[in-house]
């Protein structure tokens, strides 16, 4: 299962709360409630969140197997955007660079 960085973010936010309401993760994330709610489903749907009646959002109960998991993928997936977001970096210096020698 492949989830986008903010379907990992939000379970990243939901994790470390235990639980939030979707008002408050659409201000968190700077999105709309509508947006929000949204995502939201989309987990619900993979099976990963529960939703109840008052738009408090909660990681779904499941074996350790499934949570261990789902923690190793959004391991991998950190891992993989710092790796991008240093590449970034060099690839920014090497630019300057080449501009440094095009005016020189």
């Amino acid at each position: 299962m492949e989830l986008t960085p903010r379907l990992q973010d939000i379970i990243n936010i939901i994790k470390n709360r235990g639980s939030v309401n979707i008002k408050d993760l659409a201000l968190e994330i700077k999105v709309t409630p509508k947006t929000a709610k949204g995502y939201a489903r989309e987990l619900q749907r993979l099976g990963l969140v529960e939703i109840d009646q008052d738009g408090n959002i909660k990681l779904k109960e499941q074996n350790e197997n499934e949570n261990d998991k789902i923690l190793k993928t959004l391991e991998n997936h950190e891992n993989e955007i710092l790796s991008l977001k240093k590449e970034i970096e060099m690839l920014k210096e090497e630019l300057q660079k080449l501009k440094k020698r095009g005016k020189a």
